[in-house]
């Protein structure tokens, strides 16, 4: 009762006394794209670019330097991850997960405008019915919903309005599974004792501005097998007496997954839909436009013609990507050679309540099993992995967000899963807390040629930010 009142007296007083917090959002909103969010989108913080990752992380935190209480710069594997804590009207602490990071540029060709140039543009049919959106590499994914949050807990802290204390956790590795922010979270949990849950702040509308929000993520593996010889890359006419990397690769690749099907005992098994999973699967097929879906993201063709049965896929199915797959003579023109060496590398998405560990072991096991009697040397690299991780729909987290989505007048999707992955599943595992992500915005081409966010969309990122800390804090006090 006593939070009750603290949060009305602040509000009153308020409205007395300054602007209107969401009238205040709104009026510093062309400001903070024009000298904010562009100039963030300009730094080119793909991974592996050092320069740039440091240029990123100094903008943050000299963003974040005036409001935050601590900031502790924690040396990466590769690229440093930020722990910042900011004090708020309540002394629990709200865990934000956020990536500072992106993917590289690929196919730059196809870019219609540079990928870090941060342009305001109209994108080719059918997209250019979304008016101006900003091209940038890491638009949608996810440094703009990043500093839209960062900018609406500036504002809250500037007017001594920020509802609950928050411990802000900025990766700069997510792109490479977050190595060190796993590292952190088991080495570190005393630093997340206070915290009650966890938000990733995001951008998550489609193209009929209905809000999707996901109970859970998918998990991933990834991995690299590289196979080689100790031969010289010979004539192909020596190909009946020598071994063939390439050859081996394949070999092995199809003992494990062919013809849409793992050949693993964890993943060989579908999943099992659960009872709930079911209902929400049979809501959603009601209203949801999956044409919308595929033209977002650029599908043109599909394993399947039945749209449920496609959507269930595309949901729960574990997929078998490749993502590289190199050997042999990779130049313009043909020549007749034998490769000493081949990899590739694999990406695993489950749906399944098992461990990453049991699907590498299992994976690693078979490749042993079956290289046994083959010249060629095989070496398999685990690159990253984590669970898959799930959130009740009735948590707080949840009704937070999609009570805020329904204040600015936009109604929400309720999704089982997300076939995407993210590293949710350690901090449900090693700190206990329930974790979402979600938020307003328009966006998408994450990881693909000319990677947008709909400018118009972009305030209502910020004012459900505002929102959710607000609705947050309304419900934790009822608990």
């Amino acid at each position: 009762m006593k939070l009750k009142i603290l949060i009305y007296m602040n509000e009153e007083s308020f409205s007395s006394g300054k602007k209107d917090l969401k009238e205040l959002i709104r009026s510093t909103n062309d400001k903070f794209i024009k000298e904010d969010l562009i100039r963030f989108l300009k730094i080119p913080s793909y991974t592996s670019n050092t320069a740039a990752i440091k240029e990123a992380k100094d903008f943050i935190t000299s963003y974040i330097s005036n409001f935050c209480d601590k900031i502790i710069d924690i040396e990466g594997e590769m690229n440093p991850l930020l722990l910042a804590e900011v004090d708020g009207d309540i002394k629990d602490r709200l865990l934000i997960y956020m990536m500072y990071d992106t993917q590289p540029v690929n196919k730059e060709k196809e870019w219609i405008k540079k990928p870090f140039g941060a342009e305001i543009t109209d994108l080719p049919k059918p997209l250019d019915k979304l008016g101006k959106v900003i091209i940038a590499r890491g638009a949608y994914n996810s440094k703009t919903p990043l500093l839209c949050f960062l900018n609406v807990v500036k504002l809250l802290k500037e007017e001594e309005k920020l509802p609950i204390s928050l411990l802000l956790l900025i990766d700069g590795e997510e792109e490479l599974g977050s190595p060190t922010l796993l590292n952190t979270l088991k080495i570190k949990k005393n630093t997340f004792n206070a915290c009650t849950d966890a938000y990733y702040p995001s951008i998550k509308q489609d193209l009929n501005k209905i809000s999707v929000l996901k109970l859970g993520y998918k998990g991933i593996l990834s991995l690299t097998i590289k196979v080689s010889t100790t031969n010289k890359e010979l004539h192909s006419a020596f190909s009946a007496m020598i071994p063939n990397p390439a050859q081996d690769l394949i070999f092995v690749l199809n003992s494990i997954y062919s013809e849409n099907k793992f050949k693993i005992n964890s993943l060989s098994v579908p999943y099992k839909m659960t009872k709930k999973e079911n209902i929400i699967i049979e809501n959603l097929m009601e209203s949801i436009d999956l044409g919308i879906i595929k033209e977002k993201a650029g599908i043109r063709q599909t394993l399947i013609d039945d749209p449920k049965g496609n959507f269930i896929a595309y949901l729960f199915n574990p997929t078998f990507n490749i993502s590289t797959l190199k050997s042999g003579y990779l130049e313009n023109g043909v020549k007749n050679m034998v490769a000493n060496k081949a990899e590739c590398n694999i990406d695993i998405r489950f749906a399944h309540d098992i461990s990453v560990n049991l699907i590498f072991e299992e994976i690693k096991k078979k490749v042993n099993n079956l290289t046994r009697n083959l010249k060629s040397r095989f070496e398999i690299i685990l690159n990253m992995g984590y669970d898959r991780s799930k959130v009740r729909e009735n948590s707080i987290l949840v009704k937070s967000l999609v009570d805020s989505f329904k204040e600015l007048g936009f109604t929400t999707q309720i999704w089982p899963i997300s076939a995407a992955a993210a590293p949710l599943s350690q901090i449900q595992s090693q700190l206990g807390l329930n974790f979402i992500v979600g938020g307003l915005g328009i966006g998408g081409y994450a990881h693909a040629p000319n990677e947008f966010v709909q400018v118009n969309s972009i305030l209502n990122t910020r004012l459900s930010n505002y929102l959710f800390l607000k609705n947050y804090v309304d419900l934790y006090s009822e608990v």
